[in-house]
């Protein structure tokens, strides 16, 4: 099974954001034991801006005509099932290489089958300080054009850690992948034709409970 695994940060290796998703990728390959894993690094491609002509709107042309490596990378997502996506905040939003490719992958719009499309999805999302959840919303536009499911996203702002990959942001990560491939690995197979030996290798994801908080109305708890 094929699953992309993007990495939309803007600096070369190493980087955090790639250190998370490498995490992330130790979770699917957990769960899917033939997983086939195609690293993009976007920023390690000459992809230009979207010149927003729409040329490649036109039945007869039906491709984006600017000469660089953007189709090279559309036809590394050839045949995959699942993505992860892991990205920094910059400027409270994605990192402009993302949203220069998401543009240009308008060139699809007319396709009945859309590159990046029709997948399921784990996000991360990271920033220094704050602006993660915004910045992880914007994405949803996005993957609902491209009729993607996200299944699992986790945002982590650094405020005064140092070193993110030694805090509980890897473990997450982690999750997030082994959740997409819990999601994968039951998109392909029912749950019956699972063999009994397994379920019983899987470990289920932690539970979080919150503790109960009172209720408008209730009788106050005099403190101790």
């Amino acid at each position: 099974m094929k699953i992309i695994a993007l990495s939309c940060t803007q600096k070369r290796l190493p980087s955090l954001t790639d250190a998370l998703l490498d995490a992330a990728i130790t979770g699917v390959l957990q769960e899917v034991g033939d997983a086939e894993v195609q690293r993009i690094r976007l920023i390690d491609h000459r992809i230009a801006m979207c010149e927003g002509e729409d040329t490649c709107l036109d039945p007869e042309v039906g491709r984006c005509t600017l000469d660089d490596d953007f189709e090279h990378v559309v036809g590394l997502a050839g045949g995959a099932r699942g993505m992860l996506l892991a990205m920094p905040v910059y400027a409270g939003n994605v990192p402009a290489v993302l949203k220069i490719f998401q543009e240009r992958l308008k060139s699809f719009m007319n396709a009945e089958r859309r590159p990046f499309g029709g997948l399921l999805v784990g996000t991360i999302v990271h920033s220094r300080t704050m602006l993660t959840e915004p910045a992880l919303a914007s994405l949803f536009p996005w993957y609902l054009r491209l009729r993607n499911k996200n299944v699992a996203s986790a945002c982590f702002s650094q405020h005064d850690h140092q070193d993110l990959t030694r805090t509980a942001a890897l473990d997450m990560c982690v999750a997030v992948g082994r959740q997409l491939g819990m999601t994968l690995d039951g998109s392909r197979s029912p749950v019956g034709e699972r063999t009994a030996e397994r379920t019983a290798e899987r470990t289920a994801l932690p539970l979080v409970q919150s503790p109960d908080r009172p209720r408008c109305g209730d009788p106050a708890v005099p403190s101790p």
